[in-house]
Parts: structure tokens; C-alpha cells; sequence
């Protein structure tokens, strides 16, 4: 294990038994020595839910005969580089007496290369350098008194927290992921900044239909674009909007939802938040595009929904690797899949879904896996009852969600 796994499996322990703690590196550095004093009672409680041992054997003396012992795997030559920029960055800002132009500006490329890293780097090594960042944020925030520069501390923390919602459902945990989507909205509020509050109800809506309260979903979605700036910030909540508006078979609503999306992106580009720091803030038409597939797969036209998941298709591939989100690029296919399924094409459903079976365990997010569910759902149908294709994808879909990334945190999460 190393300290970053530790550092994450500290934060998700937390979470399930209620907690709202992390640990900094140099505190779990200090623990997995055994060189801390008591914890404080939070973290002795977190620590006892990881291990399942009492805290003063954890942190006591080594037991020689104790035939468990998890090794700290030293940081790879690249970790390593990449580590000490980040504490150079660190250091700098906490040496400042007061937070001068140059420290705000480094925590604000942090963000803005945390939001692009989304899209490219697993998510539990995501969620990893997003506390941390968080903290960093926290602290000054605690000692910065100018109010022009708490605004801006405000800011990226409300970013961050709304890349910790992406990263937390990703790993599954919807109700996480809409407390941190919650608070996201808050500090878009305490600093009346419209485009953070519409980013942030975007992903409550998204949290609220998953967890299979499309219509609450709705609701969130009005009260939300009422505020809305115009361009990225609305296509955005038009575009999940219509998600949850094909879930409770609003079929004429979703499709209006989707074309004012589509409106709404041709204004879009000038948003100071979320286009200019782009990645997991920005919008485009590879995203609307697979909202669009979604809504129709739900609705159960295979025709349309395969268009708009072959549309999506087309316009991540157009995409650099580096800028591309990968896993929405695998929920088109899952959608493409499904299409083809609903319209009785087995094999083309195998062909379109080979990739996404294919994928590594900590790329497998919660919703692909939810996706994937649904599409098991479909299978399931009498009429495709004893088709050797469907059996297969039935079998592949389980085999996905058994060696999925929710299962895996879940395991490391408890030290299994």
C-alpha cells in the first residue's frame, strides 16, 4: 500500500462510517511509521473501522509475530517529480504571510490541471490529489482574512468540490458525490458566482437521477436554470435535464431540452469559469451528444439513440488522448450497445461493446457499471430469451460490475 492508497482508503473509511475527516501525507507518513502520538477520537475511529484493531496496537510497537504486515511501497521515480512539484507548490503558498498574487495563481493552475486530469487519470488516484488539494485550500482559507482573496480561495474550493462529487460517484458513492456537489453550490453562493452554482446543481441533478429520483432531478434542474448563465452553464443543465426528464417518459420535454442545449451551445465559449478553465467544468456538443444517446435509450428508440451515440462517438475520437474523457467515451459505446440491442441487433451490440468489456478494473466507474445494468435489464427480456449472443453479454456484464472500480475501492476501502 502506499501512503496515497492510505491517504484514500483514510477519506473512504470515513465516509462509511458517517465521518467527514481525511489525513494529511506527513500525518499518515507519521502513522504508517508508528511515530504519532494519540490520535484525536475521529481518527481513531476511522483508523479502527480500516483495520479492524484497536488503535494502541496499531500504532504501538511492531508485532513480530503479527503476520499481516502491508509494506509502503516506495513513489516511483515519477511520483516522486511530480511529488515534490506539488510541495513546492504547497510550501509556497503556506510561507506567505499573506496570499500575494503568485500563491493564488498556483492554486488556481492546480485546479484548473486537476479539472483536464479528470478526464484522463483514475479516479482513485484522482480523488487522492483532490483532498489534498482541498486541504491546502482549507487552510488558507482559515488564515487569509482579505475578503477579495477568500473569494478567490472560494472559487477553487467550490471547484474542487465539484470534481469531488465527479470522483466520488465515480467510485460509488452518489450520496458522497451530492454532499460534495452540495457544497460546491454553498461556496458558489457565498460568493453569488452563477456559473459555480449552475456547474453544481448540474451534478446533483445527475446524482438525483441516478439514484433513481428522476423527478426530484427535474425540479433541481428548474429551480437551477432560472439562475443559469447562458451557454456552457445552461447546455449543461439542459443536457441532464433531459436525462432525467426521459426517465419519467417525458419524451416530448427531453427532446425540447436537448435542442435548447444545443442552442444554448452555440453561445457558448465566454464563460470566465467554465470554459476558461475547461476539462470536467466545460460542456461541449461530445457531451450533449451523449446525454442525447442516454435519453433515447432510456425512451427505448434504438434508432435514435444509436444515432446520437454514433454522433458522440465520432466527436470524442476526434479528440487528442490527452484531452479525451475517456469514460464518457466508453458510456457512448455502452449506449451504442444497448441501441442495438433494443432494435434485436445481438451481434452489433457484442461488436460495439468489445472495448468497453476490455477495460481495466480502475476504469470501470459506477456509471459504466450502471450503464451496463440497464442494458442487462434489457437483455433479460423475453424475447431474448435462449439467444446464445445474449447470454454472453449477460455474462460479460457481470463479470464488469464483479471487477469493477466501486468494488475495488470498496475492498481497499476495508484493507481486504
Amino acid at each position: 500500500m502506499t501512503v496515497a492508497d492510505f491517504m484514500a482508503s483514510y477519506a473512504a473509511a470515513a465516509t462509511e462510517i458517517g465521518e467527514t475527516a481525511t489525513v494529511s501525507e506527513p500525518q499518515a507518513r507519521r502513522w504508517l511509521r508508528g511515530g504519532s502520538s494519540s490520535p484525536l477520537p475521529v481518527a481513531r475511529r476511522v483508523l479502527q473501522h480500516m483495520w479492524k484493531e484497536p488503535v494502541a496496537q496499531l500504532l504501538g510497537p511492531p508485532d513480530h509475530g503479527a503476520a499481516n504486515v502491508v509494506p509502503i511501497v516506495e513513489l516511483s521515480e515519477e511520483e516522486l517529480i511530480v511529488k515534490a512539484g506539488r510541495d513546492s507548490v504547497e510550501h509556497a503558498v503556506q510561507a506567505a504571510s499573506a496570499l500575494d498574487p503568485s500563491a493564488l495563481e498556483q492554486l488556481h493552475a492546480e485546479a484548473r490541471r486537476a479539472a483536464h486530469a479528470y478526464y484522463v487519470t483514475p479516479s482513485f488516484e484522482m480523488f487522492t490529489d483532490l483532498m489534498q488539494l482541498r486541504q491546502v485550500v482549507y487552510t488558507q482559507l482559515d488564515r487569509i482574512e482579505k475578503p477579495r482573496q477568500k473569494a478567490e480561495l472560494y472559487l477553487i474550493a467550490g471547484q474542487v468540490s465539484g470534481l469531488l462529487s465527479s470522483v466520488s460517484w465515480d467510485l460509488g458513492y452518489p450520496d458522497v458525490a451530492e454532499e460534495h456537489a452540495r457544497a460546491a453550490h454553498t461556496y458558489g453562493s457565498v460568493i453569488d458566482h452563477l456559473s459555480l452554482q449552475a456547474w453544481a446543481r448540474a451534478h446533483q441533478v445527475t446524482c438525483a437521477f441516478w439514484s433513481d429520483q428522476p423527478r426530484r432531478a427535474v425540479r433541481i434542474a428548474e429551480a437551477a436554470l432560472t439562475t443559469a448563465p447562458s451557454g456552457t452553464a445552461r447546455a449543461r443543465l439542459l443536457s441532464v435535464q433531459a436525462r432525467a426528464l426521459a426517465l419519467i417518459g417525458a419524451r416530448d420535454e427531453a427532446a425540447s431540452a436537448l435542442d435548447a442545449a444545443s442552442a444554448e451551445l452555440e453561445r457558448a465559449g465566454s464563460d470566465p469559469l467554465l470554459d476558461e478553465v475547461g476539462g470536467e467544468l466545460g460542456f461541449d456538443r461530445s457531451r450533449r451528444a451523449l446525454c442525447a444517446g442516454a435519453v433515447y435509450v432510456a425512451l427505448g428508440d434504438g434508432n435514435r439513440a444509436e444515432a446520437e451515440a454514433t454522433a458522440a462517438l465520432e466527436l470524442f475520437g476526434q479528440m487528442p488522448d490527452d484531452v479525451r474523457w475517456g469514460a464518457g467515451e466508453q458510456g457512448a459505446r455502452i449506449d451504442l450497445g444497448t441501441a442495438r440491442v433494443l432494435r434485436g441487433d445481438l451481434a452489433g451490440a457484442e461488436d460495439a461493446l468489445a472495448s468497453v468489456f476490455g477495460l481495466e478494473p480502475d476504469r470501470r466507474t459506477e456509471a459504466l457499471v450502471r450503464r451496463l445494468t440497464r442494458l442487462g435489464g434489457v437483455l433479460g427480456a423475453g424475447r431474448f430469451r435462449g439467444a446464445v449472443e445474449a447470454g454472453r453479454l449477460g455474462e460479460a456484464i457481470e463479470d464488469f460490475a464483479e471487477r469493477s472500480l466501486p468494488r475495488t475501492a470498496a475492498r481497499r476501502a476495508i484493507g481486504s
